[in-house]
């Protein structure tokens, strides 16, 4: 029989703090994509955003199973991102107009960014 989705991980305080500082450093390159997106789409600055070590931290408190998730989904975010901003850059540098498909990138780094807040909000 198959272990459930969300089966308990056992705790190891080392990869915990290894955990929290990639994620901080994740979240911040994240949102430094989304910064870069943003002004491809044309879009305004955003406002405040979660601070890289509090997103950390909220992640690690919401348990090692999310806690694992949430690295999980920042690489894919990372990933997808880097290749969105690479063929938009290179839409510009061909002369193109980029700006609907920079703003469909940039809606989906939003959406990806409230999973992410909503995948390590507190269980309470």
């Amino acid at each position: 029989m198959a272990a459930p989705l969300l089966a308990p991980v056992p705790i190891d305080h080392d990869r915990r703090a290894d955990a929290t500082g990639s994620l901080s450093a994740g979240w911040a390159l994240l949102h430094a994509a989304g910064d870069a997106i943003a002004e491809l789409a044309q879009l305004g600055p955003e406002g405040d955003m979660l601070a890289p070590r509090d997103f950390a931290m909220r992640a690690a408190a919401a348990g090692p199973t999310r806690l694992a998730l949430a690295e999980q989904a920042i690489d894919d975010c990372a990933a997808a991102l880097h290749t969105g901003l690479t063929a938009l850059i290179a839409g510009t540098h061909a002369g193109r107009d980029i700006t609907a498909a920079a703003v469909t990138l940039w809606r989906e780094f939003d959406r990806a960014r409230i999973g992410l807040l909503a995948l390590t909000a507190s269980p309470h």
